[in-house]
């Protein structure tokens, strides 16, 4: 073919197709080195300047003369070049993850610890994987005289797991490497290093590593530009201060546990010296109470107390007088405390003693009115009526009927009744004979029991008897005696008479016919 000669049009498209070629082949190389260095394009080295916080760099693969090896080489062995890369995910939200590292993540500070965070993939040919799932991680905080993190030792072994991201939205199979950093409490404030070691081997049997550095802020420490401060001249010492001693009312009681308008009532007040070293002395207590409603049975309304001890204490009393008119409710004995110390110093305080007074409440009820005898079988309507005396409200006043051979209808309910205001209450009563003794008639004693209530919801009551006879329905009632009027005892003789007559006239005429009878007999 050599010995052929191509024409001059045909020679130029020989030749033009070789340049094609070239040109295809070049492509491939140039798309096979992007891909190498796909982590690179997605995150950005920081500068001197420190504005790249967070990224992770992946280091690159270099020759012994710092340049970057041909993609499309092979090594002198023979063997293919390893596809099998690892990359951080930079797309997605991990859990502990502000935001994904495409937008910037930063690691937490929180409790002197950084939390640093890095999710990793494989990349490669499809099915890709490691030969156990497993890599192997170490740190490298940098030079420990200018680095914020506490040395240890923080190697570990992160194995392939489904992990959740984007708030639960989804999930990934990735490689999570998380460290607690612990941090120095004298640690300056800047952006620092901390380098990812990650080793792994492939399906094949083929080692995998890859460095990555993330960037540590620091905001909470000392300014490293601040000049130093002199040390700060230690103080003379003090006397230490002294404090006031201080009374208190510790508590008090009265002489009845429930105390009513218009009784008279003793108040027994305890005070107590709180302090713990100094003792009161010259104590003079003054009480004072609302004399509309409290009025003071008492010779005098001060106490005198010489002196008082560290944590010990003194009792006062007082009498008063509740007035009848005093509504119910709590009132206050205020107490007005003067006092000095061993240096002679005064002071004042006050307290208070809270005292409850309820108003009784005073019913009047009307006795209960029944006939004196009732039949089995008769119906009633019994009516009662009660009258509020008192000077506060009685709440769900009501009545209960018990008697042997009556039945009430039901509770006699009358209500609330006012201050110096009267209701009525009824119900229907059915009588019976009796169930207690021999005979289902006879007196039958009853109670009427009258329930109320207080404002407090405290209950009372009262109790009223009455007595009644139940008799039987079929006994004789008594006539009514009729006075014999002059000129009418004939009338009586008269109709005697005539019976008499009619008797006698009615046996001659059964005489009579029983002769016949007889003489009529064969």
């Amino acid at each position: 073919m050599n010995g052929i000669k191509w024409p001059r049009k045909m020679w130029r498209s020989r030749k033009i197709l070789k340049l094609l070629a070239a040109a295809v082949i070049l492509a491939v190389s140039v798309k096979t080195a992007g891909a190498a260095q796909a982590v690179s394009a997605s995150y950005d080295e920081p500068q001197n300047d420190q504005t790249g916080e967070g990224a992770i760099p992946q280091d690159q693969p270099v020759g012994d003369d710092g340049a970057e090896p041909d993609a499309s080489q092979e090594p002198e062995d023979g063997r293919p070049q390893d596809t099998t890369t690892i990359i951080v995910d930079n797309r997605n939200l991990y859990e502990g993850m502000d935001r994904p590292y495409a937008e910037g993540y930063s690691p937490r500070i929180e409790n002197n610890q950084a939390l640093v965070i890095v999710p990793m993939l494989l990349q490669g040919e499809e099915g890709a994987a490691l030969g156990d799932n497993t890599l192997r991680v170490s740190l490298d905080l940098g030079d420990s005289g200018s680095s914020p993190f506490v040395y240890r030792n923080y190697n570990k072994n992160v194995t392939l797991g489904s992990h959740t991201v984007n708030n639960g939205t989804g999930t990934v199979e990735s490689y999570v490497a998380d460290f607690w950093l612990e941090l120095n409490t004298e640690r300056f404030n800047g952006s620092y290093p901390v380098t990812l070691s990650v080793e792994g081997k492939d399906d094949g049997g083929n080692p995998i590593s890859q460095n990555f550095v993330v960037y540590v802020t620091i905001t909470d420490g000392k300014d490293p530009n601040a000049q130093p401060q002199e040390p700060e001249l230690e103080p003379e010492p003090e006397e230490p201060p002294t404090f006031a001693p201080k009374l208190l009312v510790q508590s008090y009681r009265y002489s009845r546990e429930e105390i009513l308008a218009g009784d008279t009532v003793t108040a027994e007040i305890t005070l107590q010296n709180t302090s713990k070293t100094q003792q009161i002395k010259n104590l003079t207590v003054t009480v004072s109470a609302q004399p509309e409603f409290l009025t003071l049975q008492s010779a005098t309304d001060s106490v005198y107390i010489d002196s008082v001890k560290p944590g010990e204490t003194c009792v006062i009393s007082f009498d008063y007088q509740v007035n009848a008119a005093t509504p119910q409710g709590q009132y206050d004995l205020t107490l007005a405390m003067d006092y000095a110390d061993a240096k002679g110093s005064t002071y004042t305080g006050n307290g208070k003693a809270r005292l409850s007074v309820k108003q009784p409440i005073e019913l009047q009820l009307d006795p209960i009115v029944l006939p004196a005898q009732l039949e089995v079988g008769d119906v009633l309507q019994l009516q009662v009526q009660a009258m509020n005396l008192g000077r506060c409200k009685a709440y769900h006043v009501r009545a209960e009927l018990v008697a042997d051979g009556l039945t009430p209808q039901g509770t006699i309910f009358i209500g609330d009744i006012e201050a110096g205001a009267m209701a009525l209450g009824t119900t229907q009563i059915s009588v019976g004979g009796l169930t207690e003794g021999s005979s289902r008639y006879g007196d039958s004693n009853g109670t009427v029991t009258f329930y109320y209530e207080d404002e407090s919801g405290a209950e009372q009551s009262q109790e009223m008897e009455f007595f009644t006879t139940i008799a039987s329905p079929f006994s004789e009632r008594p006539t009514e005696e009729v006075e014999d009027e002059p000129g009418q005892w004939w009338i009586l003789m008269a109709v005697v008479l005539v019976l008499l007559l009619c008797c006698g006239g009615f046996l001659c005429v059964r005489w009579i016919q029983e002769r016949k009878r007889r003489a009529e007999e064969p």
